[in-house]
């Protein structure tokens, strides 16, 4: 199964963690974004999330590695969404834009939060029959993903 993981690089310790858990439900190669993805980001990051300023290559590279993800989401059979940073519900601009291509292609997808947003809920009620939580397993605190540990919200 191909997995994309979509969420903000602001909370970049919480998503390599999701990561991590899913590459080795999935496989390493299965799931998006890859090592080779993360670094290329860096200058992005640095810019968005950090001190340093957005710039023409900054922006010109972000459209390139967006382009990626939806590339991603074209193939895979489930995307799961991070919605949250720092313990609470937050949906970035990219992650939003990744969640409304996502949900036009009638993809799976799972978030690692019930979302509350009203606007998020909205968008969901597109296609119920696509979209679950991913669910935290009591005993070993790994999350499931899509379709055996996921519930339909």
């Amino acid at each position: 199964m191909r997995v994309v993981l979509c969420g903000t690089y602001g909370d970049l310790r919480s998503f390599r963690r999701i990561l991590k858990q899913l590459r080795q439900d999935y496989g390493q190669g299965n799931v998006f974004p890859n090592d080779e993805h993360l670094k290329r980001s860096s200058p992005c990051i640095r810019a968005h999330h950090g001190r340093e300023r957005e710039t023409p290559e900054t922006i010109a590279l972000r459209s390139e590695l967006m382009k990626a993800y939806f590339d991603h989401i074209d193939h895979a059979q489930l995307v799961v969404i991070v919605n949250e940073k720092k313990g609470r519900e937050y949906y970035g601009i990219g992650t939003t834009i990744e969640l409304g291509y996502a949900l036009a292609g009638h993809k799976r997808i799972a978030f690692t939060r019930r979302p509350r947003n009203s606007n998020i809920r909205s968008l969901m009620l597109s296609d119920k029959r696509n979209i679950g939580l991913l669910e935290q397993s009591k005993r070993s605190g790994t999350r499931r993903g899509y379709p055996s540990g996921a519930r339909t919200i």
